[in-house]
């Protein structure tokens, strides 16, 4: 692997860890916002936990905030799954190479 690949792969672990942090934050500031009770519900509506009648019903029920949560959660899970990849990518180039493939840069 190139230099120009090793500082990509650098660069894309720092930008989904700094994109992890800001989600992190967004979403606590949006639970904040719509309630705990809410945010419970909101859960159980994200991991299709109700009956299709429910869900039908809980729909109808959300406003601005409980789809800007729901957004934040679909966009963590992304950002975690790319992340998880470029682990097991940079996991499998050490493994191959016998020795680590990025040192940090001190930032």
């Amino acid at each position: 692997m190139n230099e120009a690949d090793k500082e990509f792969l650098h660069d894309m672990v720092k930008q989904l860890d700094d994109s992890i942090r800001q989600l992190v934050q967004e979403e606590q500031q949006l639970q904040d916002k719509v309630g705990d009770g809410r945010t419970e519900e909101l859960q159980a509506y994200w991991r299709r936990e109700l009956s299709t009648e429910e869900e039908t019903e809980f729909k109808k029920s959300m406003d601005y905030w409980d789809i800007q949560l729901i957004r934040v959660w679909a966009r963590l899970q992304r950002v975690h799954h790319s992340r998880a990849e470029v682990g097991q990518t940079l996991m499998k180039l050490t493994a191959q190479s016998g020795r680590p493939i990025l040192k940090r840069k001190k930032s």
